[in-house]
């Protein structure tokens, strides 16, 4: 699958964005970890119910650090670290579609964030920042979306940016097995954050390829399935009242105007177990004080 791909239903989904959704984006949120402080703390749009996982809270962010959240969407995390950072720490959001970076803007200035940045760039390149520039670095259900070869790049920029002893915090789906080719080739599913999960023994070498020490990654075991009502209705199909529904990196129907393939092979999710195949993790490293 391919960067433009996910790059068009992304911003066809942040434009798409409406109150009727408000319900089921909490629902999603609430299912990977937030809190009702969580949500009644950040603007409404910001929760795109897109999240796998809650990687602020196992951050442990401390007054005055500078967080950077790569995949930053309509700004979620970015606003929920921005509060526990304070003042005199700075949050930094990366995102590579211009219509999350629009949204995360006009939510900052709903909120009225004096400390948050929103930047346009891949993840896996950004040279507009600077080497050791950030204490934290956290995403959220979005390191599954990149292409294989962009995956271990990733962490390799993690590794550049994080100041020494700098940690990693990451919510994303992994692979639970090898996938097979049905799901890996089903657009729907990609775009659905399965169909590119990599497995854990991947993400393991990767991050210690990098040079990250203390690896630790974690089964939530929390329910993929929430997000199959999602993935079908990327074909159009409601199920719901006639309410069109969204779900983690699901766009509405409409969405599927700039990439007709996300329609195809769609028949059948709803008779797969996502559990089965993959699963929630959370992720978490350090960079060493020493760099060896």
């Amino acid at each position: 699958m391919s960067t433009p791909l996910v790059q068009a239903q992304y911003g066809s989904y942040a434009a798409a964005q409406t109150e009727k959704d408000t319900a089921y984006n909490e629902r999603v949120a609430s299912a990977f970890g937030y809190t009702t402080e969580d949500l009644v703390s950040i603007p409404q749009n910001a929760n795109l119910g897109v999240s796998c996982g809650n990687p602020i809270a196992m951050a442990g962010l401390k007054e005055g650090e500078v967080v950077i959240d790569m995949g930053s969407g309509a700004g979620m995390d970015v606003f929920i670290a921005a509060r526990k950072v304070g003042p005199t720490g700075k949050v930094i959001g990366i995102d590579m579609t211009q219509e999350m970076l629009d949204l995360a803007t006009k939510n900052a200035l709903k909120g009225n964030y004096s400390n948050v940045e929103f930047i346009k760039s891949y993840i896996h390149s950004t040279p507009t920042l600077a080497a050791n520039t950030a204490n934290v670095i956290t995403s959220n259900c979005v390191l599954n979306l990149l292409p294989p070869a962009q995956k271990p790049a990733v962490f390799t920029e993690m590794f550049r940016l994080l100041k020494p002893s700098g940690r990693v915090a990451v919510s994303d789906i992994l692979a639970r097995k090898p996938l097979p080719e049905d799901i890996k080739a089903s657009a729907a599913l990609y775009i659905g954050c399965v169909g590119g999960a990599s497995l854990v023994e991947e993400y393991q070498a990767w991050m210690k390829d990098a040079g990250f020490e203390d690896v630790v990654i974690v089964d939530t075991k929390k329910d993929l399935n929430i997000y199959k009502e999602g993935i079908i209705n990327v074909s159009g199909t409601d199920t719901d009242a006639g309410e069109k529904k969204k779900s983690c990196c699901k766009p509405a129907p409409k969405a599927c105007c700039g990439a007709p393939e996300v329609t195809s092979n769609v028949a059948g999710i709803a008779d797969y177990d996502l559990n089965e195949f993959a699963g929630a993790f959370q992720i978490y490293a350090v960079k060493p004080a020493v760099a060896a």
